[in-house]
């Protein structure tokens, strides 16, 4: 993988940087355009990071590109970047599961509460467009925090 190179922690990387990043959703006028708007990053991320044709399960539902992003933009509404933290990850990619796959652990406590949130990522990574990207990712954990 041309990943382990940039980074020791490639997976929790990738899902700590898309949580951080901001979301801009336009509002739907009626097929009025108003012109370019602001840089969704969220959504670059997204699709820096996986395959177009990804899918997944979150916490056992199997959902398909959309509801992983669903899904993850769900997560975001709940993440505390300043309180992450990412559970040691032996190798250069994070838990090796065998050829191609990655998991990760991350804890943070959400803003306004005193309970820390525990989400586990187990990831089949592939090349496309000459870049690592994510084909499948599980993840579990409270699913509350996934609920769109």
């Amino acid at each position: 993988m041309s990943v382990a190179a940039s980074s020791n922690h490639w997976l929790s990387d990738c899902l700590c940087e898309l949580m951080a990043s901001p979301h801009v959703s336009m509002p739907s006028l009626g097929g009025i355009h108003l012109g370019p708007g602001p840089v969704d990053v969220f959504t670059t991320r997204f699709n820096e990071y996986f395959v177009p044709d990804a899918r997944g399960t979150l916490c056992g539902r199997p959902v398909d590109r959309d509801g992983l992003k669903a899904g993850l933009l769900a997560l975001q509404k709940r993440w505390n970047p300043e309180a992450v933290k990412v559970m040691e990850e032996p190798g250069p990619h994070g838990f090796r599961l065998g050829h191609n796959m990655l998991a990760t652990e991350v804890e943070w406590t959400p803003h306004g509460s005193t309970v820390p949130e525990v989400v586990t990522a187990e990831a089949s990574i592939g090349e496309e467009s000459g870049r690592e990207q994510i084909r499948f990712l599980k993840m579990e954990g409270n699913s509350a925090l996934f609920r769109v």
